[in-house]
């Protein structure tokens, strides 16, 4: 099938040597878009999970350990009173040192700065509560407790994961525009060297669709060793990333890691690279020989 014989010497073309390089690279950075864009997603929908349903109350410590522990006793025994609260879990200190840890360690805290105490909260998804209330509730009988629910947060990570997913489909569009206009100055130069033996081809009885597909099987050649190259570099620079981002795993970054999603998705680049330089040159090429006498 690879061998198949060509009337016209299309790979002695150097107007063609750099295509496949051309369509690595774009193919290249269409991975990396497409990668980045996915593991948004996927951050996105685990951000989601993780805070959707719950919220957290914030207690400020009081003068002394005591009357810290009394109010949190408090607002748990406010909390777990609620309809529609499933769980109400205090958050050791040990706990918050460790959420802290990635930004500040706790030897290098000031020791007259004291953490606030957390309690984690859980709701029943069934069951409507109106967090508003049970916030002025908690405000207005603890002093210095605070209930955050997770709206806003849950909101701008929203916001953030969409534009990235936006931005990410914009560049494998252009991408994929500029390997269609790579595609028609090759297959165009193409043209112009072989205008004398397509007229005689033409002249002794050949179709415009026989001539077409000399073209297209070239462009498809080249775009797809292209294309493999460029999801090769792709996902090794992937790798290279998530090596990289390795001990950073579980925190709030994308996971840049190739699940089974990824690599089909990386899969088809080079497929789409063909398909679209197969289409260009086919496109290109009846629209030139259509202009023959």
């Amino acid at each position: 099938m690879w061998q198949r014989r060509f009337d016209l010497p299309l790979g002695a073309d150097g107007t063609t040597r750099f295509v496949p390089w051309l369509i690595a690279v774009m193919v290249y950075l269409a991975a990396l878009a497409l990668a980045a864009g996915m593991a948004t997603a996927d951050a996105a929908s685990r951000w989601n999970a993780g805070l959707a349903g719950t919220a957290t109350v914030e207690i400020a410590p009081a003068s002394d350990r005591a009357t810290t522990d009394e109010r949190v006793g408090d607002a748990l025994a406010i909390l777990r009173a609620t309809p529609g609260v499933i769980a109400a879990t205090p958050i050791s200190e040990a706990e918050v040192a460790e959420l802290l840890a990635p930004w500040v360690t706790t030897g290098e805290l000031p020791s007259e700065l004291t953490l606030p105490r957390l309690i984690d909260v859980r709701f029943d998804p069934g069951t409507a509560v109106d967090l508003r209330t049970l916030g002025a509730k908690l405000s207005a009988l603890i002093p210095g407790a605070r209930l955050d629910d997770h709206g806003t947060w849950l909101q701008r990570l929203r916001a953030l994961g969409t534009s990235v997913q936006i931005a990410a489909a914009l560049v494998v569009a252009l991408i994929a525009g500029a390997s269609a206009a790579t595609v028609i100055f090759a297959t165009s130069a193409g043209l112009a060297i072989h205008r004398e033996v397509i007229e005689l081809m033409h002249w002794i009885g050949a179709r415009d669709a026989y001539v077409a597909r000399q073209f297209q099987s070239h462009a498809m050649s080249l775009a797809l060793r292209g294309g493999v190259a460029g999801v090769l570099m792709g996902a090794a620079t992937l790798a290279g990333f998530r090596a990289l981002m390795g001990p950073s795993q579980g925190s709030l970054l994308p996971d840049v890691g190739l699940g089974p999603a990824t690599w089909a998705a990386l899969a088809i680049l080079p497929l789409a690279a063909a398909g679209i330089a197969t289409l260009t040159a086919k496109a290109t090429v009846l629209r030139a020989l259509r202009r023959l006498p």
